[in-house]
């Protein structure tokens, strides 16, 4: 929830740089291909999907866990 800023159910590239903003290593390119690399859909975002098959479904859907 923390990382979908707009609570879109999507992460996005913007969502990310506002989470990751004040972070020094972090930069637009970095951000863009590993939006690239992940979005299975290439759609320039990450649905829940995409976000669980990358981190090895370490979250599941749940009351306390879900995308909007």
């Amino acid at each position: 929830m923390a990382l979908d800023t707009d609570h879109d159910g999507y992460i996005t590239i913007e969502d990310l740089l506002k989470y990751f903003g004040n972070e020094p290593d972090i930069n637009y390119n970095d951000l863009k291909k590993l939006i690239t690399d992940k979005d299975k859909k290439k759609q320039g975002r990450i649905d829940y999907a995409d976000f669980s098959k990358w981190l090895g479904n370490a979250f599941h859907m749940a009351p306390a866990f879900y995308f909007r």
